[in-house]
């Protein structure tokens, strides 16, 4: 898991930037009055976007004007934390609560190249935070990946920092689960089911033995077919064939799925079947070159 990082803002005091790659974060937050989050192209610059999160209500300001509210009698409390995410991907911004995976906010608005967050106190009193962060290089076990990546042994609760990598309906998440004796797959984690899913052979399948991807330094990468990224995140393997993830939109959704590169294709589960398409998005780590061994699995590939 990433690093908990707990911390206040105060009305006025200089925002910390934090590096966050991946499109989405999650955190937690209380306080009295209102909790704002800002993204951002570059650490120190004025943020693109602002999520202004209030007591009965939230709102996006760009530029410094409300460009979209949402009205809600359960959102930020004084006494508990409560758990947020925002997505920023294909030029939608996405705000919700993470026990329910639904967006209060959905905006079709330009935030591309968004690769910093900030959190501070909109106005009033003090904000108090949670936020994970990636594991710092220096301290990767085994089952880690290089870059501040890492699988989590999952169940029926996601650990924290869980990626945030999908959405159907609902925040997805990236896990792998073993498929017969020979394969490791990525897949998608269902928080409203509880369930996790892969497939495989034309049919998708339900695991109870996973391991959940947690951490936020990586990028998605559109690619085509058999074309193959620097940095792509081995997740697993077929045989002696690596598996990667992808990810594609279909019916509106983004959906997670595995790459083959002998079959050019990203196979997704959608709805009890395995669908297949040849543009896709890979998960990349941005930090690793194709001849750094960027899963401990890669000895496995080698047997």
């Amino acid at each position: 898991m990433g690093d908990l990082t707990e911390f206040s803002t105060w009305p006025g005091h200089p925002n910390i930037f934090y590096k966050i790659t991946s499109g989405a974060v999650s955190f937690s937050v209380k306080g009295e009055t209102h909790a704002a989050v800002g993204l951002a192209k570059k650490s120190g610059a004025d943020c693109e976007h602002v999520i202004v999160i209030g007591h009965n209500e939230c709102w996006v300001n760009r530029s410094g004007k409300c460009i979209e509210r949402h009205r809600d009698s359960t959102m930020l409390r004084s006494q508990a934390f409560t758990k947020f995410w925002i997505s920023w991907h294909n030029s939608v911004l996405q705000f919700g609560r993470t026990n329910d995976g639904i967006s209060l906010i959905r905006k079709e608005i330009p935030v591309s190249d968004i690769k910093y967050v900030t959190f501070s106190a909109y106005n009033g009193e003090a904000m108090h935070w949670k936020l994970y962060l990636p594991p710092k290089l220096e301290i990767l076990q085994p089952k880690k990946v290089q870059g501040g990546l890492e699988w989590v042994k999952g169940g029926d609760i996601l650990p924290n920092g869980a990626l945030i990598g999908g959405y159907e309906k609902e925040m997805l998440y990236v896990i792998r689960a073993k498929h017969h004796a020979i394969t490791l797959a990525p897949g998608k984690f269902v928080p409203s089911l509880g369930l996790a899913i892969m497939s495989w052979g034309g049919e998708a399948h339900i695991k109870s033995d996973i391991e959940v991807l947690c951490g936020y330094n990586c990028i998605w990468v559109p690619t085509i077919g058999d074309k193959l990224p620097v940095g792509a995140v081995v997740a697993g393997y077929a045989g002696q064939e690596p598996l990667y993830v992808g990810r594609v939109v279909k019916s509106g959704h983004l959906l997670l799925g595995k790459v083959l590169m002998s079959h050019k294709v990203c196979y997704f589960p959608y709805k009890d079947r395995e669908f297949s398409k040849q543009e896709y998005e890979i998960l990349v780590n941005p930090e690793i070159s194709m001849d750094s061994p960027n899963c401990c699995d890669k000895e496995r590939l080698s047997d």
